[in-house]
């Protein structure tokens, strides 16, 4: 594949894409950094069919290491990888939520999506990273998907709406919410909406998610 970087203002700070062979075994993989953290997402699909079930094998994996954030834990002869975090399981789940509507009914292969994240600033949250990462990995490989997929958090300080709030500003607001939306024939259309409210009416979000809208 072809190095490919694209970039983005986004609220003060930079989004960046950047397509590569750096996991050259996957059908499709992709890093997305905003700030100074840093995910890379991978998507492969199985060549075999899985006969007999009634449900799409979709696989979705959210990992986070404290290398990401510059710390190592523990002893140095821990040999093992502990479970999931509750918050990475989370992570993981908006992921799913997001994608797996996209893809085709029919499709009864296994596909996994995998979500690392390989640096973390301590500002900016990764997971709206991992989704944008997953949607372009997916978009960037033979895997039929009918993508792509767009995401922003957004926050509120008094009443202005934040976009993609640091972790100091969505801890003083009332609103904290995640937008995911694809387009079609020229229209957004919403298809996951995960987020904390603190006593905020339906007319709040509704306005939170016009100013989403690009």
């Amino acid at each position: 594949m072809e190095n490919k970087i694209y970039k983005l203002d986004l609220a003060g700070r930079e989004l960046k894409i950047e397509f590569n062979d750096f996991a050259e075994q996957a059908a499709g993989s992709c890093f997305v950094q905003y700030g100074d953290t840093l995910v890379l997402s991978t998507a492969a699909m199985s060549k075999m069919e899985k006969l007999n079930q009634d449900f799409f094998p979709l696989t979705v994996e959210y990992e986070e290491k404290f290398y990401a954030a510059g710390k190592i834990r523990g002893s140095r002869f821990f040999r093992r990888e502990s479970k999931p975090t509750d918050e990475a399981i989370c992570n993981a789940r908006l992921i799913d939520r997001t994608i797996r509507p996209l893809f085709p009914q029919e499709l009864t292969r296994e596909v996994q999506v995998v979500a690392t994240v390989l640096s973390w600033d301590n500002q900016n949250e990764p997971d709206v990273l991992g989704i944008l990462a997953a949607s372009m990995a997916l978009s960037c490989s033979n895997i039929p998907w009918q993508g792509p997929t767009s995401a922003v958090r957004i926050g509120i300080d008094g009443d202005n709406f934040i976009l993609n709030p640091t972790y100091e500003q969505r801890g003083k607001g009332k609103v904290d919410v995640v937008f995911t939306v694809t387009e079609k024939n020229t229209e957004l259309l919403i298809n996951m909406i995960e987020g904390g409210f603190d006593e905020i009416n339906e007319e709040t979000i509704a306005k939170a998610f016009h100013f989403a809208k690009p």
